[in-house]
């Protein structure tokens, strides 16, 4: 799928344990690696998807230009694309991450559901949660019962009384009743959508539960 946003490579020398570090650090450490290098080389590196327009190509972005990126180990394997909490759209509708962008197809009948599944296998997620951390469940729009999904910090701000707790698709598909409870994306944004549980438990049914989330969710008021 073309976004029209910018790419670019850092290397970083030593791995990343990203379990071990906030998503603020895991940033933190990869900007200040771009910021440093001035070459590509061999080994882990950082791939950057960055906004349109950030035009100069002879600088390091600075943070608020750079929409996320996955972290590619030296023998290839990648990782999960992480959205950048510093990120800052440079207008308005741009897609945030790769489901964002699946999305905003899929309101405009450019793509369809299949296609919204396939990408959020590619990206971390963010469940919300309350004070306690047990699953906040909500009612959609068109009133079905439903966990919130954010796919990159910048759609969790319309959630602003919520905790978040990352999550792959495969926990979320895994910690979910077989029916009664759907997922909610995006929830407040122009292209939000709403799956069923059904749907994301054949595409991506896993035993794993979603961290930090309880078995009891807590309705939200």
């Amino acid at each position: 799928m073309r976004t029209g946003y910018e790419e670019a490579e850092v290397d970083e020398q030593a791995g990343t344990d990203d379990e071990a570090r906030t998503d603020d650090q895991v940033w933190e450490d990869a900007l200040a690696d771009a910021a440093e290098r001035a070459e590509f080389g061999e080994g882990d590196r950082w791939h950057f998807l960055l906004d349109p327009a950030w035009e100069d190509k002879d600088e390091p972005p600075p943070a608020a230009a750079v929409v996320g990126g996955w972290f590619v180990e030296g023998g290839g394997d990648t990782a999960l694309f992480r959205a950048n909490p510093h990120y800052e759209p440079s207008r308005p509708g741009l897609p945030t991450d790769p489901v964002d962008a699946a999305l905003q197809l899929a309101v405009e009948d450019r793509a369809d559901g299949a296609e919204v599944l396939e990408r959020l296998s590619q990206v971390v997620l963010g469940l919300a949660v309350d004070a306690e951390g047990r699953t906040v469940v909500t009612e959609s729009p068109d009133d079905a019962l439903s966990v919130l999904v954010a796919t990159s910090p910048v759609h969790r701000r319309r959630v602003p009384d919520a905790r978040w707790v990352e999550v792959t698709v495969d926990e979320l598909a895994g910690g979910l009743p077989a029916a009664g409870l759907d997922v909610l994306l995006n929830p407040g944004a122009p292209a939000s959508m709403r799956i069923e549980a059904a749907a994301l438990g054949d595409a991506f049914a896993s035993a794993a539960g979603p961290p930090g989330a309880q078995e009891q969710p807590v309705r939200a008021d």
